[in-house]
């Protein structure tokens, strides 16, 4: 048993502490218990080798609100774990409504439907609740709710809302049910219209690997993806280039301390690990990673710390970088490609550049921060990238900036509120000749990508000599017995 100040015993006592009105804590036996509330169940699991599995699931739909694991070493981290899987599973209470929003022109006419038809769902003893706002907030609010109800008003949306809100239910009041306040009618129209939208759900993305990536070699990659609130670490192992195991941890919240927990998870599970890929947010040189907006952004260099921690060559990658890679890797029709990664409700993007089938970096590997550029040339890029149009012209400008100094054969984007490739098209032929533009691809999908391109990262570099490892690394005057080279080393064999 690996040394640690807090045992399984004192971990099973410290959760039986924690009973409170908000939901009944029951114990199937001393290593499962379970904390259920009327809309979601929790569980946390004990596991040989003092891992412990925490994980929350909606009761309506299935799905994972909360899942991390991790291996039982200092007490105060495990009880704020915990905490924090009790602190989601409450809040979640609020969060189990169907949200759903009216829109109309001003919003005057659907605030005083809404309250109907909120009295209405009470009444009825419906999880529905409805809010309303005017047709020039709906893509500031919209991405937050269930449904989407366009009044009569400004049922001429309907089209460019349902390609822009894919996520969500859109739908167009027939102008009988919004005339007379029909809350019945609504709530007959909600329900088919929810049962349609999941019969026609689009499967999960699934991306087969060029035959050239088959290997030698097991590679664990992890990537971190923000996505509607919740931060998802995916991870999954590349067995000589073939799929094994595929997972992710789901928190609110994110921290370094969350990736040392995922390693110390998989790799006491998994000891024939070779390598490690890691695909982080921010501008990634020499295994420093600079980005001031996340918790990752530390002067140090962590590829070496990790590796030298865990005892494994870890290999890290900007996450963009490794989309471009992974997309370039499933898709054989082109030599120069940009990848265009366009965050919600920031202007600040992210490219990542395939030239002559390779990924370039630039100077420092900081090719492919754009947002500054957009910001440079687009006048109050922070409130436009909020409509449509804005985010026409951000992702128009980038798209253009990428023709006329790459002259790629395509540009794949990863936008929400731009996801007409046609209108794209045009916005850039005001500036381009139209056979000088690109071939425009719009993707849905970013996980499958990003995990892909993160393994081939690795793979590349366990491919390179000695001397191009140590400059990769940032350690070009290494003594010869360095610890990461003797790990690249035994990665190798």
């Amino acid at each position: 048993m690996s040394e640690q100040n807090i045992t399984v015993a004192e971990f099973r006592d410290y959760i039986r502490s924690k009973t409170n009105r908000h939901f009944e804590l029951s114990e199937p036996d001393e290593n499962n218990f379970i904390l259920e509330t009327e809309y979601a169940c929790g569980q946390i699991v004990i596991h040989p080798m003092e891992i412990i599995e925490l994980m929350i699931t909606n009761k309506a739909d299935g799905t994972n609100q909360f899942y991390l694991h991790f291996q039982l070493k200092d007490r105060d981290h495990a009880h704020d774990l915990l905490n924090e899987m009790i602190r989601t599973l409450i809040s979640l209470k609020d969060e189990q409504k169907t949200r759903i929003l009216l829109t109309c022109s001003s919003a005057l006419t659907t605030s005083f439907f809404a309250e109907k038809l909120n009295e209405a769902a009470r009444s009825l003893q419906l999880d529905y609740t409805f809010d309303a706002v005017s047709i020039n907030m709906i893509y500031d609010e919209g991405f937050d709710y269930d449904v989407i109800l366009l009044a009569p008003q400004v049922g001429y949306e309907y089209k460019r809302m349902k390609e822009i809100f894919k996520k969500q239910l859109v739908i167009k009041l027939p102008a009988d049910l919004f005339a007379r306040y029909n809350t019945g009618g609504v709530f007959r129209l909600i329900v088919e219209q929810m049962k349609e939208k999941e019969m026609t759900k689009e499967p999960e993305l699934k991306v087969a690997l060029r035959s050239a990536f088959d290997n030698s070699y097991r590679i664990l990659s992890i990537v971190m993806i923000n996505h509607k609130n919740l931060y998802r670490f995916g991870y999954r192992i590349f067995d000589h280039g073939k799929k094994t195991l595929d997972k992710e941890v789901i928190k609110p919240t994110q921290s370094f301390q969350d990736i040392e927990d995922l390693f110390d998870y998989v790799l006491v599970r998994h000891k024939n690990i070779d390598a490690i890929a890691l695909a982080l947010p921010g501008v990634i040189y020499r295994g420093n990673i600079y980005n001031p907006e996340t918790g990752f952004s530390v002067r140090r260099n962590i590829g070496i710390y990790l590796s030298e921690k865990y005892g494994k060559p870890v290999f890290l990658i900007n996450d963009v970088n490794a989309i471009a890679l992974g997309y370039y890797a499933v898709n054989e029709n082109s030599e120069n490609m940009v990848f265009h990664f366009q965050p919600r409700g920031m202007a600040a993007s992210g490219t990542g550049i395939i030239i002559d089938g390779k990924l370039y970096r630039g100077r420092r590997s900081a090719a492919g921060e754009t947002g500054v550029l957009i910001k440079a040339v687009v006048e109050n890029a922070d409130d436009k990238i909020m409509s449509p149009e804005g985010a026409m012209e951000i992702v128009g400008k980038s798209v253009l900036a990428y023709a006329t100094l790459l002259a790629p054969e395509k540009v794949v984007i990863y936008s929400d509120l731009t996801p007409d490739m046609q209108a794209l098209r045009e916005y850039v032929a005001q500036f381009w000749t139209d056979e000088y533009i690109p071939e425009l691809i719009h993707v849905n999908s970013l996980k499958e990508y990003m995990l892909t391109g993160a393994m081939i990262h690795a793979l590349e570099l366990l491919n390179k000599d000695e001397k191009s490892y140590r400059t990769y690394v940032g350690m070009d005057n290494a003594p010869d017995n360095w610890t990461f080279g003797e790990l690249l080393k035994k990665a190798k064999k």
